[in-house]
């Protein structure tokens, strides 16, 4: 049971993570990329609302006793700091590093 709830955590942050389509890593995606005023409190609303949910759904993991306070606490903290990224970088989507182009050597 313990491990099942942990694989179902991991499979969930992991989720939550890399929410990037995968199309989007394959993408060039412009470094000069900019939203306005507006769309970025339009994407911060939608992204707020979004945290808001995933950290209920920890906190009904906690609640039917499949995920230690601590944890779920610490995976919030991560939430958190993940937003906070998202927000400085203008939500502008960056693919993960292992996702962008690899160089070939000839």
């Amino acid at each position: 049971m313990k491990k099942a709830a942990l694989q179902l955590i991991a499979v969930f942050i992991a989720a939550m993570v890399f929410s990037i389509p995968a199309h989007a890593a394959e993408t060039k995606m412009p470094s000069t990329m900019s939203l306005t005023e507006q769309q970025k409190k339009e994407i911060e609303t939608l992204e707020k609302e979004i945290l808001e949910k995933r950290k209920h759904v920890i906190s009904k993991y906690v609640e039917y006793g499949v995920l230690p306070k601590e944890k779920a606490e610490h995976i919030k903290q991560h939430m958190d700091r993940h937003f906070n990224m998202m927000k400085q970088n203008g939500f502008i989507p960056k693919p993960p590093p292992h996702k962008l182009e690899k160089r070939h050597h000839s």
